[in-house]
């Protein structure tokens, strides 16, 4: 029997040495390697792929002229037509370009795999590094710089929270690679500040209710994308000096920030490393009054570090080490002021005075803000079972302490602080199978695994929401089919199976109005609970035409919303008496994107539906703040305009998004009120011009529009005063310009001028009318202001 194996094996390789080989390298236009690159000849039905070097062999080809294909997602394909002769080997070195000037944005996290923008039926904005670092010239904070990038998404609420920061008027999951920045036990709404805009390589929102992360995305999620160990030298690295001030008023109002990073290529070993400081100075309003100092920007230290080691074992394998922190943490000199309201009459005429700072200090209060640390070791493993599958599977860590600001809502007053702590294990393979030369399926499937820990208390000792411990796992599997490089049919399920431990506690006597009227403490039984939910999805695009690729989608999202809220507020005495229910929402959307020489649309309808809502109200009948527990109706459109001349030397864009939203009792679908402030955001209106007169200067102005929005009617309180409920305030409008400019000293040294309100506009952020009734959220925007900047790339 050997015998016969080894003639077989001798005869077969006399055949493969009387064929002919195709070796080289593949380089991107900066002469990097890229790996990846799929390298097919059709003809034979024969393919591989590039090494982390950008190294290649094909071999066993046959006499003749054949079309060898070169593509990889984010690069322009090439096509070649190469003389194979009898026993030759063949060697090129194929340059790629990158795709940036088509629809084919990358993106990985609308189905944990890279693929093309243009193919997925989804909404999805890739806010890129350019714009990034173009943006960052103006500011740091990364609420405003997607509150200009991110249509459909909420504006900034002029605070490191983002509470009523929503997306379609739904809430969202913030993500760091992937990893869960907020926790469904107690949401401090605080996630989307969790980053320096330094350390991302670019942000992917995907909008609309989804499942693909699971836990949280009703209304979609963000994902900071970081930057990766990429480099073609030992040491390679980039320089960023910064300050601010306000120009209404310049007393102690300087900031300074510094960012370095260095990343370097040591043969299969490669690296990055990054740490920034800034310390902020006083904020002052358009007028030069001090802006309130609840969730304040002021006197804040903000500390980040982000660190990616990267190690090729093999030609399909490689380990990723990373992990990043972020600490911000405000010491201010001043206190809060509360704003102050009047109703008038039965029409809803109003007065509004917003808060303020005034010097002083709270005995014990200590400085508020967030620490985040993350950590995560990820192992890739390509081209396993014939070469039709990848494995993904990455291990993290995810720690969060949000330190509020001091309150007298607490009896005796205090301030809290919310710990949460993670664990997760994620397994994902994708799979893709060549049906015909003209179809294709690609099979996304994997296992989330979760432990999640978290309690909110006072930093007196005194606990407000219990300890919680949460194990979910969570199977997936999401398919793709593209046939004819004209469809693309999309669709998958996901089962979260979520099983939730509570300690015994008692709940804290609290003012949810901060009137003084103190809920009494309520001693509460743990115990487990738990929640499953089967969420679907399903899309289909066109995509013959860049000049029109519609699509139309269904999907479902599910979230607990916000546990920690029910619980702290809870009037049974056992967690096996408190309703808890999860939300779920259902998606339906309409789009599409157009592209020609030099103009792009986009547009997109959206209609969405739940059983419960995801925020919270105030239930006047036991005096809390409880998640709304009636059914709502949202439906809004987004469109978004940019248009290019001249070589590209001149930029145009706008944008425009409304969202509206409706609730209603259980049972009675025709009783219809609005939804509050904090749910629903005002129509946003964004504008901008980038002029680049040279090659070393450019120049943008940028204008951000918010709308009204009047939906309420007031009503008469226990002391026969007119007033307006939770959430339910008039908004009114207001235009924002900012104006930056950035000049190219040589090659490697730039330095940026930015302007932010330019006007010296004096407006109240939209959170802080509709948050009136609570009294303590309601302060001013920041006056005009400057940022002065120096990068150094070496």
């Amino acid at each position: 029997m050997k015998f016969y194996i080894i003639v077989a094996a001798l005869f077969l390789s006399f055949g493969v040495s009387a064929q002919s080989s195709l070796k080289g390298k593949i380089k991107d236009e900066k002469g990097q390697p890229i790996y990846g690159v799929n390298i097919h000849i059709s003809e034979l039905q024969k393919g591989t792929t590039s090494d982390e070097n950008g190294d290649f062999i094909l071999t066993n080809i046959k006499e003749g002229t054949l079309k060898v294909t070169f593509s990889i997602v984010g690069f322009q394909t090439e096509i070649k037509k190469i003389l194979f002769t009898k026993n030759s080997t063949i060697e090129v070195l194929q340059i790629l370009k990158e795709d940036s000037e088509s629809l084919n944005e990358v993106v990985v996290s609308a189905s944990r795999r890279s693929e093309y923008l243009s193919e997925i039926p989804a909404s999805i904005t890739v806010v890129n590094q350019k714009q990034l670092v173009d943006l960052s010239n103006s500011t740091t904070n990364i609420n405003e710089i997607l509150e200009f990038t991110v249509p459909g998404l909420a504006v900034s609420t002029g605070t490191y929270s983002n509470w009523g920061q929503t997306l379609r008027g739904r809430s969202l999951l913030v993500m760091i690679d992937g990893i869960p920045q907020s926790t469904p036990l107690r949401n401090g709404q605080l996630g989307i500040k969790s980053i320096s805009p330094n350390d991302i390589s670019r942000v992917e929102v995907i909008k609309g209710a989804t499942s693909i992360f699971g836990n949280g995305g009703n209304g979609g999620f963000i994902n900071y994308i970081t930057k990766k160990p990429q480099a073609s030298k030992e040491i390679e690295g980039a320089t960023n000096l910064w300050q601010t001030s306000s120009l209404t008023k310049m007393k102690d109002a300087q900031g300074i920030g510094i960012y370095q990073s260095l990343k370097g290529n040591l043969n299969k070993f490669t690296y990055y490393v990054s740490g920034s400081y800034e310390r902020t100075g006083n904020k002052y309003d358009a007028k030069g009054k001090v802006i309130l100092p609840t969730y304040g920007f002021d006197n804040t230290n903000i500390y980040t570090a982000l660190a990616k080691l990267e190690y090729q074992i093999s030609d399909n394998q490689k380990i990723i080490l990373g992990g990043n922190l972020y600490n911000s943490l405000q010491d201010s000199p001043f206190i809060a002021v509360p704003g102050t309201f009047e109703v008038y009459n039965e029409n809803g005429d109003y007065s509004l005075t917003p808060g303020y700072g005034v010097e002083g200090s709270i005995e014990g209060q200590e400085p508020t803000g967030s620490k985040l640390s993350n950590g995560q070791l990820t192992y890739n493993l390509n081209h396993i079972f014939g070469g039709s599958t990848d494995l993904e599977t990455d291990v993290y860590y995810q720690k969060a302490k949000n330190t509020f600001f001091y309150s007298d809502k607490f009896e005796n007053g205090g301030q809290s602080v919310i710990n949460a702590e993670k664990y997760g294990v994620r397994p994902n393979f994708n799979t893709t199978l060549d049906i015909s030369p003209t179809t294709n399926i690609s099979l996304t499937y994997g296992l989330d695994l979760l432990k999640d820990k978290t309690n909110q208390g006072l930093l007196d000792g005194r606990l407000w929401v219990p300890n919680i411990n949460m194990l979910s796992w969570a199977p997936y599997m999401q398919s793709t089919i593209k046939f004819n490089n004209k469809w693309v049919l999309k669709a998958g399920l996901r089962y979260d199976d979520m099983n939730l431990t509570i300690d015994d506690y008692n709940t804290l006597p609290y003012s949810p109005l901060g009137d003084g009227n103190f809920n009494p403490s309520v001693a509460v039984e743990g115990g487990k609970v738990g929640f499953d939910n089967l969420a679907f999805n399903a899309g289909v695009r066109y995509i013959k035409h860049q000049e029109f690729i519609p699509y139309v989608s269904y999907s479902q999202g599910f979230s607990i919303a916000d546990l920690g809220s029910v619980l702290r507020s809870a009037k049974a005495d056992s967690v096996e008496d408190i309703q808890l229910e999860p939300a779920v929402t259902k998606n339906y959307e309409f789009g599409f994107l157009s592209k020609f020489k030099n103009f792009r649309l986009e547009a997109v309808g959206y209609y969405s539906v739940s059983n419960l809502g995801t925020g919270v109200t105030f239930d006047e009948n036991i005096n809390s703040f409880v998640p709304s527990k009636k059914p709502q109706n949202i439906y809004g459109g987004e469109i978004a305009i940019d248009y290019t001349a001249f070589d590209s030397k001149l930029q145009i864009g706008t944008s425009y998004s409304y969202v509206e939203g409706l609730t209603h009792d259980v049972g009675d679908k025709n009783n219809l009120t609005y939804l509050g402030g904090d749910v629903i955001a005002a129509p946003k209106l964004t504008a901008y011009v980038t002029w680049i007169p040279t090659e070393k200067i450019s120049t943008s102005l940028r204008m951000t529009n918010l709308g009204d929005r009047n939906r309420f009617n007031p009503y008469l309180d226990a002391n026969d005063n007119y007033t307006f409920r939770h959430t339910q305030f008039p908004v009114e409008g207001y235009t924002l310009l900012n104006w930056s400019m950035n000049y190219k000293l040589q090659e490697d040294i730039s330095v940026s001028l930015a302007v932010n309100n330019l006007l010296n506009e004096y407006y109240l952020p939209a959170r802080s009318q509709w948050a009136a009734p609570l009294r303590t959220f309601t302060g001013t925007g920041e006056g005009i202001n400057a940022k002065l900047s120096m990068l150094y790339n070496f």
